[in-house]
């Protein structure tokens, strides 16, 4: 008996992809509620990021042999093969004509090893020879099992009810509901800010947490399962994480058959806003920015990118948690206390599993570019700071980074930010493993961080109540380029004050279009919120002045945080602590 590794899957959603991603088509084809109908002489195309078969993936990284296609509807169609290999090279594998039945049908029935010398994506396309109706297509194994894996599930969530009541459905709906996966899938929400209704829970386990940020919602999930019970690996994911439910059977059939033990499967992450586009597909570490992207602007819906994605042989040091599944025997560490940011990162590197990822197994997000906070900002770079001491130890390559954020930030008129920053330095360079412990909830910091950035805090705006110019042109030569890095974004020419200048906010603006004005109104595109900025001479150059010394001082910092931190390595990613600080003792 054959076990289902890949359901052929079509596009219901736009904010999960262009129709590219899934299928290419030619003539009268139509698709909904799992079906492809076709009309005569019409055409489909699966060499596509939802339904292409990786060869790197199930053979190479999960170790199988075989593999079948199967299909089932009515009306005759041509069934071709092709294989798109590591050559870059389409090759033509053989064509069946089928009169489709209700029953099943094992078209192709593959060697993995003997058919394919070289590695790549494996996909079929279908000729319609009459009117045609598809109701099922897969990719199977006749293999066994390697594990019965129970696979539990842990959202973590926060004030997004708009996100996680849809995301509870579709994984109810999907799985929990579905006779098939009853056994083999668990999920509980751990909510912390503990305002889910039994009603809006749908029966789904919902665990009410101390706002511990991410950090302490995955671990108390994690915790849950490992303690309470016979789950045996974890699957994290993101309150605000849409995707398709097929991305985490497929995870869950990795792990069920993966030949390593200590296999842990990872999500690739796009925008809602530009769902074709990869944000991430893996990640690993590196000294200049502490934590790097893999395959950020690929195009997934172009099948010679989704081919480069699968022959990726870099290693992985972490996946994010928007989606990351593994074993719960192989996880040796906890997460420090980073509240957010961080987290995924040093989860990743200290314990070392077998990193997986392939094509089809995605997750959708709110663009994190909008996700601009003075909060986030202050985490975002002390948490960098730490996960660069512990596991990359390079200095002299975070204070130009530091000096980089504090140099963006006095350009932009953004002074709160450069308070939040010099904040983020100092707690860095004070830290010890008992002052995290005891600001793992962030309380004391809150109020600090929210008055260092008032005048940089969104609030609700009117449009009209300025003399706006707006601008999308990035057009500059080299020569003026120059000109206007060197006199610092020409801070001390005559600056324009009868208009203000509009701008995104976003992360970095664009320093070109504000050059030269004094008011900058800043917009959060996502709410319409925001803020005016005036460029001041005297602030600029303090924030640089101090943001100086203060880099040399991190130079003489960096090493002895690191060293006490390291030396607490093994309680800060212990149970123990975490028992401490999420209480779990009192509760039980």
């Amino acid at each position: 008996m054959t076990k289902v590794l890949q359901n052929f899957i079509y596009p219901s959603n736009q904010t999960l992809g262009s129709k590219e991603k899934y299928l290419r088509v030619e003539g009268n084809v139509f698709f909904g509620n799992d079906k492809l109908e076709m009309t005569k002489f019409a055409n489909v195309q699966f060499d596509t990021y939802y339904n292409a078969f990786s060869i790197p993936l199930w053979r190479e990284n999960v170790g199988l042999a075989d593999a079948q296609f199967t299909i089932s509807g009515s009306g005759t169609v041509d069934v071709e093969l092709w294989h798109l290999s590591n050559r870059n090279i389409k090759e033509f594998k053989g064509i069946v004509t089928v009169d489709l039945t209700d029953d099943a049908r094992i078209i192709y029935d593959l060697d993995l090893n003997e058919t394919f010398a070289y590695s790549g994506l494996v996909y079929v396309k279908l000729v319609a020879k009459s009117d045609v109706q598809i109701t099922k297509m897969t990719w199977e194994t006749k293999a066994d099992y390697r594990r019965d894996a129970k696979l539990g599930i842990s959202v973590t969530h926060f004030n997004r009810k708009a996100y996680v009541l849809p995301a509870i459905k579709r994984i109810k709906d999907g799985l929990l509901d579905i006779a098939e996966w009853q056994d083999k899938i668990d999920f509980i929400v751990v909510d912390n800010s503990k305002n889910i209704t039994e009603e809006e829970a749908m029966g789904v386990t919902i665990i009410p947490n101390e706002n511990t940020g991410g950090s302490g919602g995955f671990t108390r999930g994690f915790l849950h399962y490992k303690n309470d019970t016979d789950t045996t690996h974890v699957l994290f994911m993101d309150d605000d994480a849409s995707l398709e439910i097929e991305s985490i059977k497929r995870a869950y059939q990795i792990l069920a058959y993966a030949e390593k033990d200590n296999t842990a499967v990872g999500a690739a992450l796009f925008y809602e806003d530009r769902p074709d586009m990869l944000i991430e597909r893996g990640a690993r570490l590196d000294p200049k920015a502490t934590w790097l992207a893999k395959f950020r602007d690929t195009n997934a819906s172009n099948a010679g990118d989704v081919l480069g994605q699968e022959l990726d042989e870099e290693k992985n040091e972490y996946f994010g948690w928007w989606f990351n599944a593994f074993p719960i025997a192989y996880t040796d560490h906890l997460t420090l206390p980073y509240f957010v940011r961080g987290d995924d990162v040093s989860f990743g590197v200290l314990n070392k599993f077998h990193m997986v990822m392939g094509n089809g197994i995605a997750a959708i997000a709110e663009n994190f570019d909008y996700k601009v906070a003075a909060m986030t900002e202050y985490l975002d770079l002390r948490n960098k700071l730490l996960v660069h001491s512990l596991f990359i130890n390079k200095p002299s390559r975070m204070v130009p980074y530091y000096w980089k954020l504090v140099l963006e930030s006095v350009l932009a008129g953004r002074y709160g930010f450069t308070k939040v920053y010099r904040m983020a330095l100092r707690d860095f360079m004070r830290m010890t493993p008992e002052w995290m412990v005891s600001n793992a909830d962030m309380q004391n910091n809150m109020a600090l961080i929210k008055q260092a950035s008032a005048e940089n805090a969104l609030h609700e705006i009117n449009l009209d109540d300025y003399d706006l110019v707006r601008t999308n042109s990035l057009a500059e030569d080299s020569k003026t380029t120059i000109w206007r890095r060197i006199t610092l974004n020409k801070l001390f020419f005559p600056l324009r004050k009868d208009k203000v200048i509009f701008q995104p906010y976003m992360r970095v603006p664009a320093y070109r279009q504000i050059s030269g004005f004094r008011k900058i109104l800043y917009v959060n595109p996502e709410n319409g919120k925001g803020f005016i900025a005036e460029i001041n001479r005297l602030k600029t150059v303090g924030g640089l002045i101090a943001g100086f010394f203060d880099g040399i001082r991190l130079l003489f910092a960096y090493g002895r945080v690191r060293s006490r931190m390291r030396k607490a390595l093994p309680y800060l990613t212990s149970e123990k602590m975490w028992d401490q600080i999420l209480n779990l003792k009192e509760e039980n």
